[in-house]
């Protein structure tokens, strides 16, 4: 759509150098980099989370890679010849696989600061500052010219979905571990 072209258009024109090169940092945080700090922050909390996480990464990749297949929306600079490609992309733009990424992380997260023994505070400084760390890896997609308003969207979306899935099973695994501990235990006596 012509708008979120605009919106490209207005973000590039109004760029410094190192602006760009501050969103291309930031970008990389809603690739495997941002994957491997996750990761190291949820094994050395909860070992279990940290390994669905993992599953839960895959699997909405794979997901991710399969809707671009189908949708087949060409990147912003293959349309619109005024838009740089700072990102150094190619394929699909629909949805942002780098969004995805940045909102399943930040979604996880927040869940391991929901289920410390944090102040309601801290909490609440915390879920700020998941929402802020997807929000800025989905701006740079658009700064970078790589991806369009709406795919930043889906992906955002799409993260936040997996995550909430890879989280239930999650519970579900714990719960039915404790249940079956529990039953060990009262065989044993």
């Amino acid at each position: 759509m012509k708008f979120e072209a605009d919106i490209i258009n207005f973000l590039q024109t109004n760029a410094s150098i190192g602006w760009i090169t501050l969103f291309q940092l930031i970008t990389t945080l809603g690739s495997y980099l941002g994957f491997l700090i996750v990761f190291c922050i949820l094994f050395f909390k909860n070992r279990k989370l940290s390994y669905t996480f993992v599953a839960t990464f895959i699997v909405a990749s794979v997901f991710n890679h399969f809707l671009k297949a189908v949708i087949m929306r060409d990147r912003p600079f293959v349309t619109y010849p005024s838009i740089i490609n700072y990102g150094g992309e190619d394929g699909y733009s629909m949805p942002s696989g780098h969004s995805m990424c940045g909102a399943l992380f930040a979604t996880f997260i927040f869940y391991l600061i929901l289920k410390s023994h944090s102040t309601k505070g801290t909490k609440a400084l915390g879920g700020i500052c998941c929402a802020l760390f997807a929000i800025l890896i989905a701006y740079s997609r658009m700064v970078l010219g790589v991806h369009y308003l709406t795919d930043t969207i889906a992906g955002i979306f799409e993260g936040i979905l997996f995550a909430i899935i890879g989280i239930y099973v999650y519970n579900l695994i714990v719960k039915k571990s404790k249940k079956n501990a529990k039953e060990d235990t009262i065989i044993k006596l």
